[in-house]
């Protein structure tokens, strides 16, 4: 079973289609101190995660304050500062969008790859997806000492932590999974080639909870290599691909970690990039 043809067979939203106003209504509930925590890991010009394909940030200015020093006038009554930053999409914490990935020349809804050209997407950009507005549910698979960053969160561990925080999920809800490899990656300790996350096994049961984004703090959600000899990416391809679902990735969970907080109004927007297959973000929960 897939998502295909659910919202129609011109549909490029996916799952986003399950966020009505009454959701969003309903996930404003969620706020009880109004607290706004930033998930987003700092944009840091000349130092990426050291993944393959996806370069370092390139920030540079393009007039500071020695352009004034060396005897650049002010005008118009003041002096300025400007810059200019070159980012890979999927490089910093981001969305993917339904165009990132495909199976036999398919993308979500049945969509050809062919019209993902050297300009971009043509069908499923990044730009078709909404600002997503919902309840955001938060497990940490990292708090318990007992696993490393490295290990796979197989379905029973993912039912477990849901059970520990009290917490059943529901259509239209926003998982986000901590795994402990942001905090490796800082700490200089992280694998940029190997990595833990939720094991493909997840896959059919979270498609049946109808979440409409599920986000982790590592480089791609689920666990790589995955440990399916057919496929190095079978949680992006069932989910992504079968069922709409968005997938945001190197998310800066601490935050949420620290203030022990399971439910909460969660809100992310992707740049309008037409034509893009993934988006910087700047996810927010409120407490």
């Amino acid at each position: 079973m897939t998502n295909w043809g659910r919202w129609g067979d011109d549909d490029e939203r996916g799952a986003a289609n399950l966020l009505d106003p009454s959701a969003v209504l309903a996930a404003a509930a969620e706020i009880r101190t109004g607290e706004v925590l930033r998930l987003a890991a700092p944009i840091v010009g000349g130092r990426g995660f050291g993944l393959v394909g996806r370069p370092d940030p390139v920030h540079l200015m393009l007039r500071d304050g020695g352009d004034y020093a060396a005897g650049l006038p002010e005008r118009g009554g003041f002096g300025f500062a400007d810059d200019i930053l070159t980012v890979p999409t999927h490089g910093v914490s981001h969305l993917d969008a339904l165009s990132h990935v495909w199976r036999d020349g398919l993308m979500y809804n049945g969509i050809p790859a062919s019209n993902v050209t050297s300009r971009g997407a043509r069908k499923l950009g990044i730009e078709k997806i909404p600002p997503i507005v919902t309840r955001g549910v938060f497990i940490d698979a990292a708090s318990g000492g007992a696993r490393t960053a490295a290990d796979p969160i197989r379905i029973g561990e993912l039912q477990s932590l849901l059970s520990g925080a009290g917490v059943e999920l529901r259509a239209g809800d926003a998982l986000l999974v901590r795994t402990g490899w942001l905090g490796a990656s800082r700490a200089g300790e992280a694998d940029a080639s190997s990595w833990g996350g939720l094991h493909f096994d997840c896959g059919a049961w979270l498609a049946e909870r109808q979440v409409v984004l599920v986000g982790a703090d590592n480089p791609g959600v689920e666990t790589f290599p995955s440990g399916d000899p057919a496929c190095q990416v079978p949680l992006h391809l069932e989910l992504i691909r079968g069922h709409g679902i968005l997938f945001s990735e190197l998310l800066d969970l601490e935050p949420l970690a620290a203030a022990g907080r399971a439910t909460f109004l969660f809100v992310v927007a992707p740049l309008p990039l037409v034509g893009g297959v993934g988006s910087p973000v700047v996810p927010v929960a409120i407490l």
